[in-house]
């Protein structure tokens, strides 16, 4: 009996591994991923560009349901950071092995994403509390704008096989030209960012929020005591 009631007993990690893996914001990154994945394998088509569109939608929207449920945890950024990278590198091949985007901003974009998950995967090994998963609200930006420059690229050759003008295909393609190069900052900085987190190794640890509570209520006691002693 003992043994079979130790069985059924899970330990307070396992707990908490499955309550951070088990979530709606991680639901929405992997169902988001998987729409972008299959709709990859078929962005010449105006279904498939939706659906990869769709599917990127999900990833601006995970990390607000997370904040909003308070479900935010090192797991569900570190799968929203992976599935980040695996569909935009998905994406990526689609493009080039169908011709869709300019060669020049599928290499940049390559290898801005390359040099990002190498630096974050180094600077995990090296790093105790494993935060650096999280990405850069300046990685995020430029992410979501590298995103919209392929896609819009995607529907200006859409476009251009389905109407006899060539000025809606050329304004996407402006688009996706302006989506692009307004990515650039923001890409740069997160990969700057992220390097520096690779060579210095853990980041500096935030203290727990007790800790920053008890000293803020230890200033706001020493304020009202000083104001006090005043009147």
């Amino acid at each position: 009996m003992r043994t079979m009631k130790k069985a059924r007993e899970v330990s307070p990690t396992a707990r908490k591994v499955a309550k951070d893996i088990f979530t709606i914001p991680n639901f929405i990154s992997v169902t988001g991923a998987a729409l972008a994945m299959r709709g990859s394998e078929e962005i010449d088509t105006a279904k498939g560009l939706a659906k990869c569109a769709v599917g990127r939608l999900a990833d601006v929207l995970d990390g607000k349901v997370a904040r909003m449920t308070g479900q935010t945890s090192n797991t569900g950024a570190a799968l929203d950071a992976t599935t980040d990278k695996i569909v935009m590198a998905k994406i990526l091949y689609e493009l080039h092995k169908k011709k869709m985007a300019p060669g020049e901003v599928l290499v940049i974009v390559a290898l801005l994403n390359s040099i990002n998950a190498a630096a974050t995967g180094i600077a995990n090994l090296r790093s105790d509390e494993k935060a650096e998963t999280r990405p850069t609200k300046s990685g995020k930006v430029g992410l979501a704008m590298e995103t919209a420059a392929l896609v819009a690229y995607a529907a200006a050759e859409l476009v251009d096989k389905q109407t006899d003008s060539p000025k809606p295909a050329e304004i996407l393609r402006k688009l996706g030209a302006a989506a692009f190069a307004a990515s650039l900052p923001f890409a740069v900085h997160a990969t700057h960012t992220y390097i520096k987190r690779a060579i210095n190794g853990d980041v500096k640890k935030e203290k727990p929020r007790q800790i920053i509570d008890a000293n803020r209520s230890f200033r706001s006691m020493e304020m009202l005591r000083r104001l006090s002693g005043r009147s």
